[in-house]
C-alpha cells in the first residue's frame, strides 16, 4: 500500500514534466540537509508529510467517527547559480507552483471520498544559489472505529 506522500509524488511525476524523475521524499531531503549538499538536478521537489488536524467527530455506543485533515507539503527547488537575487529562478518557481497545484488540487486517491485542497504557498528561502518554495495541500478523510 502506498503512502499518501508517495501517491502525491507519483502524481506530480506523471503530470509535471519538469519534475519527472525529480521528486523525492522527506528522507532524501533530510539526507541532503545533513550532508549540507544540494540536489543533483537544477529543478526538483520533495514531498513531505505535515501531519494532521482534527476536524471534529462524535462517539456513540461502540462507534467513533472523526474527520481528520491530512496535510502534505511539496517543497519546490531551483538552483539559481550566478543569480544572487534569484530573478531568473522566480518565473520557473511560478510555473512549477502552478503545474503542481493543477496536478494535485481537486484530485484524490482512489480510496478517498474527498480531494486535495491547496492550503497555502510560501517562499522558504532564496539563499546561496537555491530558491525553495513550499505548497501545502490537505485532504479530509473520515476515521471510523468500531
Amino acid at each position: 500500500m502506498s503512502t499518501l506522500e508517495q501517491l502525491v509524488a507519483d502524481r506530480i511525476k506523471d503530470l509535471v514534466p519538469a519534475l519527472a524523475g525529480r521528486v523525492e521524499d522527506i528522507a532524501a531531503l533530510a539526507a541532503l540537509i545533513a550532508a549540507d549538499a544540494l540536489p543533483q538536478h537544477d529543478v526538483f521537489a520533495f514531498v513531505c508529510p505535515l501531519g494532521f488536524d482534527d476536524k471534529g467527530g462524535e462517539s456513540a455506543t461502540g462507534f467513533h467517527t472523526q474527520m481528520i485533515e491530512d496535510a502534505i507539503g511539496v517543497v519546490l527547488g531551483i538552483k539559481a547559480r550566478g543569480d544572487a537575487k534569484a530573478k531568473k529562478a522566480l518565473p520557473t518557481i511560478s510555473e512549477l507552483k502552478k503545474a503542481v497545484i493543477e496536478a494535485v488540487a481537486g484530485w484524490g486517491p482512489d480510496d478517498s471520498v474527498n480531494v486535495f485542497f491547496v492550503r497555502r504557498g510560501r517562499l522558504l528561502s532564496a539563499d546561496k544559489g537555491l530558491v525553495l518554495y513550499q505548497v501545502d495541500f490537505s485532504l479530509t478523510d473520515q476515521l471510523r472505529i468500531t
